[in-house]
């Protein structure tokens, strides 16, 4: 015991030592790239030059490779032009880099490229002049991919940016009202994904009045694209499905009744929505989640079978329309906060925490006895809008066309069923998404049930 104790001693005096080296080596390390940051530190050497390499042409810009110096000062390496408004650009990476990328060129005509470096004291190096020849302004290349899809009472519209570049698109539309006055209306879009697609909804919108369209792109450097006109869109019409003839099968329940009376076990269970402050029958209840009293499901993780706590998602919520519709869309409120909202009230939980972020939507096929996929869904999280504005867009509802490709009514059906997948966070991989606020239907009453 007494050697043991001894070995003990021993090894841990060794642990402290060797800990204790490492710790003041990373020390050392930490203190000298400090130095490059001091504050007040001034010089009059200015820094080697970095060396060109080659460049890679972009859509309205390039991305430039070079070799840094070994200035032991080294900050950053710059690069700068001056546009055609002759307004300079100017562009900046960090000393651990090796390559800049230069955007925001108006033209595919050659551009002058200045590439230098910058040392932490602000002094510059000789300025290499670099030829640039980019391809084909980002505005435009956005510009070229925008198509619209009409669809029900609304219409998308569809734009690639592949350089994911902060973009501005401006889109017009203007249609004959009920008065027969020219109705215009006037939208901003502003994203940095590499696809986009938007939904537009006016409650003027109506088959019978086409639907005019014109859009624009713009940058954050001044660039725009030229106005193109989408032409006259025909839109379909469909209805609200009205909710009081609908109705949700008990917790667990996986069986419904077909058209035949019988009762049948579908193999998918209804979720469990009655945790908390949530309540089963609010996601149908025409009543959104605004903060100020609670009106939302919430499974508490209580997902994918329905009876016990084994994950949170995928769960599902099973409605007997009460009789047959050809649906055509669907409208998701997500929860927003539990209670106590004011009007200064900002996002709060919208697109993140708790709420469905992807979903799976099916409806019952009598023929095939069977659920049939209609299609998956992601609710975009819209980025760079002040607070308010997710407020704003929360409390219009998520649209999502049953074929968002081809707009079309789904074959008739009794029974419809939402499956939420997953929740926001994480890049839409978290299965966290215990709550939901309102599920609204849109569509046609079939002119009879189906038959064999």
């Amino acid at each position: 015991m007494n050697t043991r104790f001894k070995i003990d001693r021993f090894m841990h005096k060794q642990i402290i030592k060797y800990t204790s080296i490492i710790a003041i080596i990373f020390l050392l390390i930490a203190c000298k790239e400090n130095e490059r940051f001091e504050i007040g530190y001034a010089d009059s050497v200015s820094p080697s030059a970095p060396q060109f390499l080659n460049y890679k042409p972009t859509y309205g810009g390039a991305r430039i490779f070079f070799t840094r110096p070994e200035d032991k000062d080294l900050l950053s390496i710059d690069a700068k032009y001056t546009n055609k408004n002759g307004k300079e650009m100017w562009f900046s990476v960090s000393f651990y880099s090796s390559y800049i990328d230069v955007y925001g060129f108006a033209s595919e005509e050659p551009y002058t490229v200045e590439l230098y470096s910058v040392d932490r004291a602000g002094n510059e190096s000789v300025k290499i002049p670099i030829t640039i020849e980019p391809l084909q302004p980002a505005v435009q290349q956005v510009a070229s991919t925008i198509y619209c899809i009409p669809g029900f009472s609304s219409f998308y519209i569809d734009w690639e940016n592949g350089l994911m570049q902060s973009m501005n698109v401006f889109l017009d539309y203007a249609y004959e009202g009920q008065d027969g006055k020219v109705q215009e209306t006037h939208l901003i879009y502003t994203s940095r994904e590499p696809d986009e697609r938007r939904f537009v909804r006016d409650p003027g919108f109506s088959a019978a009045k086409p639907v005019w369209v014109k859009v624009r792109v713009e940058d954050e450097y001044g660039n725009s694209s030229d106005t193109l006109d989408l032409g006259h869109l025909r839109l379909m019409d469909d209805w609200k499905i009205p909710k009081l003839s609908w109705s949700i099968p008990e917790m667990n329940d996986s069986t419904i009744v077909n058209k035949d009376g019988v009762r049948v076990n579908t193999g998918v269970p209804m979720g469990f929505f009655n945790a908390l402050e949530g309540r089963d029958y609010m996601a149908i209840d025409d009543i959104i989640s605004d903060g100020t009293f609670v009106n939302f499901t919430h499974t508490y993780g209580w997902g994918r079978t329905g009876n016990s706590r084994d994950g949170n998602m995928p769960w599902n919520y099973i409605i007997d329309l009460g009789d047959y519709y050809e649906l055509s869309r669907i409208v998701t409120h997500q929860r927003y906060r539990h209670t106590g909202a004011t009007e200064f009230s900002g996002r709060e939980d919208y697109y993140r925490n708790e709420n469905v972020g992807t979903y799976a939507l099916w409806r019952w096929d009598d023929e095939l006895q069977q659920w049939d996929s209609i299609t998956t869904h992601k609710i975009v999280f819209p980025i760079d809008l002040p607070d308010r504005q997710y407020r704003n867009l929360g409390r219009q509802g998520d649209m999502a066309y049953m074929y968002p490709e081809d707009p079309k009514f789904t074959k008739p059906t009794r029974w419809f069923r939402y499956e939420a997948l997953t929740g926001f966070n994480d890049n839409y991989k978290a299965l966290n998404g215990n709550c939901l606020s309102e599920i609204t239907l849109y569509g046609r009453k079939a002119e009879e049930s189906p038959t064999n």
